[in-house]
Formats: structure tokens, C-alpha cells, sequence
């Protein structure tokens, strides 16, 4: 009984311990309530040891000027950084950068790539960009049947600019689909 006891007492101890966040996750906490240059000194040091999500969440103060003068260019190499590590949301956001020429000159074919490769992670903001990226052959060549295959898949996971996409695509009798009223009221009600 007195083992169960003691085992008892150190659990507790353990569990009463608090817990210490390492600095990524402190930064995370600092960039929640509004501290951005906590977040700033917190993931610097990481970001410079090549720590994919602290580049990525630099780049988002950057981009977005918290704790930092706004500085897309600066934005973009944060970016690209812990994108060349598979970094899906740096991926978007880099191929973002690219396409609205912002830090860097306007390149629809980088864009594409970095949106291809976010897409291929299953992120669905990524696979509605390259379908539109297909549909115009912006970066690529035009690939109607690409773009609606990708939209397909964005708007099944309820993302709300595929479904409108493809709404609009039925409505019109654009990228190779047929006029069809009925099937664009079905993606419209998606919506709602």
C-alpha cells in the first residue's frame, strides 16, 4: 500500500510540474496575445538554425508588418527558406508573393511551381490556385481538364472559391464543361 502511496505522490508532483514550451511554441503564444516582438526574438534564433516553422512564421511577420516594418521582400525570403523544406504553407505563400509580384518581380511560373508543390502536400488553398493557374495557363499551359479536376477536389473539401468557381464554370459553359444550370444551382447551394 505504501508504494501505490508514494507512486501516487510523484505522480502527482509530475503532473502538477509545470510545462515548458520550447521557443517556437512561446513564440507562438507571444504572437497570440499581440507581443510580436517577443515572437521576433523568439524565432529569429531558430529561423537562423533553419527551422522550417520559424522561417515560415517570420515570414508572416514580415508579410504582414507585426513587429516589423512590412517588408515583402524580406517576407519572401523567409518563405522560400522553410518552403525548399517542404513547408506547404511557406510553399503557398511564397507562390503567393510570386504571382501578386510582391517583394519580387511578378512570375507566374514560380507561382506555379510552388503552388504545384503545396498541392501536392493536399493543401487546398494551393489546388484551387493551380486550377486557376490551368485554367488561364498562367505558369503553365492551359489544361481545362486539370483545372476542374483540382477545383473538384478543393471545393469536395468545402472550399468555398472552388465551389464558386465551378458554379460559375457550369453557369457560363466555361473550360470545356457544358452549360448546365442544374449542376451550377448544386454547387451554388454548397455555398450556403
Amino acid at each position: 500500500m505504501r508504494r501505490l502511496t508514494l507512486f501516487t505522490f510523484f505522480l502527482l508532483i509530475l503532473i502538477n510540474l509545470p510545462t515548458v514550451a520550447g521557443p517556437l511554441e512561446d513564440g507562438a503564444q507571444a504572437y497570440k496575445v499581440g507581443n510580436y516582438q517577443q515572437a521576433l526574438r523568439l524565432w529569429k534564433p531558430l529561423a537562423e538554425q533553419g527551422n522550417a516553422d520559424a522561417q515560415y512564421n517570420l515570414g508572416l511577420l514580415y508579410m504582414n508588418g507585426k513587429g516589423v516594418e512590412k517588408n515583402d521582400r524580406q517576407a519572401l525570403f523567409y518563405f522560400l527558406d522553410a518552403a525548399r523544406q517542404g513547408h506547404a504553407e511557406a510553399q503557398f505563400n511564397a507562390g503567393l508573393l510570386f504571382a501578386t509580384g510582391r517583394g519580387i518581380t511578378r512570375t507566374d511560373r514560380d507561382a506555379f511551381m510552388w503552388w504545384e508543390r503545396a498541392a501536392k502536400q493536399g493543401l487546398i488553398a494551393a489546388k484551387y490556385n493551380l486550377g486557376f493557374m490551368y485554367a488561364y495557363g498562367r505558369g503553365t499551359g492551359v489544361d481545362y481538364e486539370k483545372a476542374i479536376s483540382l477545383w473538384n477536389e478543393a471545393a469536395d473539401a468545402g472550399y468555398a472559391e472552388a465551389i464558386d468557381a465551378l458554379a460559375t464554370a457550369y453557369e457560363n459553359g466555361w473550360f470545356g464543361l457544358a452549360k448546365d444550370p442544374q449542376k451550377a444551382r448544386q454547387w451554388r447551394d454548397k455555398l450556403n
